[in-house]
């Protein structure tokens, strides 16, 4: 998984403490500035796992194992699937030969 150093938003200070949760998310307080916030957006948590499974999905990575490397439930990833699917390029379709060369 990805693993980002989390810093005050505020004073760019590492020296953070947990301090409760707001939706299930953790909190985190500032022991510097005692500014307190959220730090890290879930909407790039969740870009980045997104990513990480678009790019197994190419790799051909059973769902189950790309269920346990990221931690993204399943429905989500056949939804990522068919996502990805349906922007793939499609091949040009060759005629089939024909035997009028053939003498």
């Amino acid at each position: 998984m990805l693993q980002t150093t989390l810093t005050c938003g505020k004073c760019s200070s590492a020296d953070l403490r947990k301090n409760g949760s707001r939706h299930g998310q953790p909190k985190y307080q500032c022991k510097a500035c005692r500014h307190q916030a959220l730090f890290e957006p879930a909407a790039a948590r969740k870009a980045a796992q997104y990513a990480q499974v678009e790019k197994l999905l190419v790799e051909r990575v059973s769902q189950r194992a790309i269920v346990r490397l990221t931690g993204v439930a399943r429905p989500t990833i056949v939804k990522l699937a068919k996502k990805s699917a349906d922007h793939a390029p499609v091949a040009p379709q060759t005629p089939p030969a024909t035997g009028a060369g053939v003498g």
